[in-house]
């Protein structure tokens, strides 16, 4: 949301800059020549603090840097460390004046020349201080190894660089440093019990000391998990400081009368996650101003204060970071809501259908003539991007007459997220716990047929409902003993499952193009021991179970055939989402008898398997299924290698970066087409 173009904004911002930043040269001035006082001094802080939250509101980031130096050089003056060195002070108002004048060139805010003057008298001799050198954190290697076969594209939402607190840094190495003696603890343990002559006391004495080695390498893993999180955490105030400023502007924008209330500021979030939230959040307070608080005569004929009022809090609950934004004004008119969708040739659902989804769509609005503020539909949909990207959930409760409430549920860190595991078409599948409202037993649940699809009954609320499993296009029929409900953009959603098999803090995969073709897939979560599961992204989930009939349909064979248990995981876990029916083999001995019980329209292979490897199983399909599909995959194949494996019959053969471009899934339903003469459309 660019500010810097709306005038009456910028009048406001400019005479405000204008007297908050003579203020602070007759300080400086003052200080030099005869002192000020404490009180003073803690003004002049505030007043820089303005400038800088003001100025990066506006867009305009050299004068919040600037604003941001003086509030530090005056808080010194504040803070009892400040030793009362006049000359020290000189230099860091040359310092910050040294930071100014570049700004002023670079963005000139008209009417402020006694500023520019007094900035001008203040350049100084000495050379700006140096900022903190960046202390770099190692990007994760973007091709880890799952068993020689496929690769990672891990991109994060920042750069690659980020400040730490160096105090943090170092207990994190100490930290690091206890772990490995632990591990060597550990595997100390482990060799004095192969070497033991199996005497039962020493045995149980080993086992002890194994266990609790096992014990403090826990421990001490969760600790650095921890504090790995804290280098790249801030607190919540980063992004929520100006919006006092904000508001009062705002306000004053509109003819309103507004006060914000602002909690949570300390609590610590991710900043890959916190860098996307600022605008958002920006866009929903300035609907609560816009749309949702009434003009001060309204409010008083409505019996409310003439001051209408916002609060933005954020929490960590359970390890989720939770934001609210509320307001107390008119409220959302849902039958306006309604009537748009009707206009907009959008389907609103039976009456009692949940329409917040409808708002988060781009280009709704239920305003006839948009503002320069607000009205197009273009903030409420950043909003919705914000909470897919991130894996998150988010709920509208509103009260005609008594306001509004958004509740955003999203992780706190990028890298680590809570997942509720489901067991579905055979297989284990995550979903980000942030998104998930309620998991309740399938017995007695309210299901009844709506206008085009079923329909759950929650607490009034209706919503669409269909099997998790039918949804992707993994499966047919199966059992429906429990039903999960999601918050996603499009509103609440729910799902029937066979079992939720529990709740993990997993690290997380964003595997890219190697999911593509499968929309509902977004990565994979590592969850150790060589287990790998695929993350559904419920938000797309939802747009399937609201929109798109899911047909009974063919359902092709495919065998999947490698050593590694997190590729077959992985691979069968995306070619069940596209309609295949999917059984796996760890070697070539379990693939032939597979083969030998059963009927495949095609065959996945790696190259690299101890034992037999990939070609000799191939020269073996060909000898008795000549005319079965089969693709050769491996990450680790020489030239020669792939020489051998064309000459074994193969019909494809995929590289690992075929696989991140998304070929797997394209090759294999090209494949079936040649052979059978029909057009692919599996499962749908």
């Amino acid at each position: 949301m660019d500010l810097s173009g709306d005038a009456e904004l910028l009048a406001i911002f400019r005479e405000e800059l204008t007297s908050r930043a003579e203020n602070l040269v007759l300080g400086a001035h003052d200080l030099g020549v005869s002192g000020v006082s404490r009180d003073r001094a803690s003004d002049l802080l505030r007043d820089g603090h303005t400038i800088k939250g003001s100025a990066r509101m506006m867009g305009f980031d050299a004068l919040g840097d600037a604003g941001e130096a003086l509030e530090v050089a005056w808080r010194s003056i504040v803070d009892s460390s400040f030793n009362g060195d006049v000359a020290d002070f000189a230099s860091r108002v040359g310092n910050v004046a040294a930071l100014l004048l570049p700004t002023m060139e670079a963005n000139p805010v008209e009417g402020t020349p006694k500023l520019e003057a007094a900035v001008a008298a203040l350049k100084p001799s000495a050379k700006p201080t140096p900022e903190p050198t960046p202390v770099p954190i190692a990007e994760t290697d973007p091709h880890p190894d799952l068993g020689g076969l496929l690769s990672a594209v891990e991109q994060g939402l920042i750069g690659s660089a980020t400040r730490v607190d160096t105090n943090k840094l170092y207990r994190m190495i100490n930290r690091t440093t206890e772990a490995r003696l632990d591990a060597s603890a550990l595997s100390d343990a482990v060799r004095a019990l192969r070497l033991t002559a199996g005497n039962p006391r020493e045995v149980a004495s080993l086992a002890a000391r194994w266990e609790a080695a096992v014990q403090a390498m826990d421990e001490a893993v969760r600790d650095l998990q921890d504090r790995a999180l804290e280098l790249v955490s801030e607190e919540f105030a980063v992004i929520t400081s100006t919006f006092g400023q904000f508001v009062h502007y705002l306000a004053r924008r509109t003819g309103k009368e507004v006060h914000i209330e602002l909690g949570g500021g300390d609590v610590e979030v991710d900043r890959q996650i916190l860098q996307h939230l600022r605008e958002p959040l920006r866009h929903l307070v300035v609907n609560a101003v816009d749309h949702g608080i009434e003009s001060p005569e309204e409010r008083e004929n409505m019996g409310k204060p003439a001051a209408g009022r916002i609060v933005v809090r954020a929490a960590d609950m359970d390890g989720q970071l939770k934001i609210s934004v509320e307001d107390d004004g008119r409220g959302i008119d849902w039958d306006a809501v309604r009537e748009a969708a009707t206009e907009k040739g959008l389907d609103p659902g039976q009456p009692g259908s949940d329409l917040s989804g409808l708002l988060f769509k781009s280009g709704f609005s239920t305003v006839a003539e948009p503002s320069d503020l607000s009205g197009d539909g273009v903030g409420l949909s950043l909003v919705a991007e914000l909470i897919e990207d991130v894996n998150g959930g988010i709920s509208v409760e509103s009260r005609p007459g008594k306001g509004t409430s958004v509740l955003l549920t999203l992780p706190l860190s990028w890298s680590f997220q809570d997942l509720v595991l489901l067991r579905s078409a055979g297989r284990i599948w995550g979903v980000p716990a942030a998104t998930v409202v309620a998991i309740i037993p399938t017995a007695g649940a309210e299901v009844r047929p709506g206008k085009d699809r079923m329909e759950f009954v929650l607490e009034g609320r209706r919503m669409p409902i269909s099997s998790f499993g039918a949804a992707i296009g993994a499966g047919g029929p199966e059992e429906a003993n429990q039903i999960i409900v999601f918050a996603t953009r499009a509103g609440r959603a729910a799902v029937t499952v066979p079992e939720v098999v529990g709740r993990r803090q997993v690290a997380v995969k964003g595997l890219g193009p190697v999911l593509a073709g499968a929309p509902y897939l977004t990565g994979a979560a590592v969850l150790g021991g060589g287990e790998v599961v695929v993350i559904v992204d419920p938000n797309r989930l939802s747009d399937q179970i609201q929109s798109v009939p899911i047909p009974d349909g063919t359902r092709y064979k495919v065998l999947v055939v490698d050593d590694s248990k997190g590729v077959r995981q992985l691979v069968a876990a995306v070619l069940s989402s596209q309609g295949y029916e999917v059984t796996v083999g760890r070697n070539a001995e379990e693939g032939l008898q597979l083969l030998e019980a059963g009927t495949y329209d095609a065959v996945v292979v790696d190259f690299s398997m101890p034992g037999p490897d990939g070609v000799e199983l191939v020269s073996a399909v060909r000898r008795r299924l000549p005319a079965l599909p089969v693709i050769m995959v491996s990450a680790v194949a020489t030239a020669d290698d792939q020489s051998r494996a064309w000459e074994a019959g193969v019909d494809a053969y995929l590289d690992k970066s075929d696989l991140r471009q998304g070929l797997l899934v394209s090759t294999i339903s090209s494949l079936i087409a040649l052979r059978t003469g029909t057009s692919m459309e599996v499962g749908r």
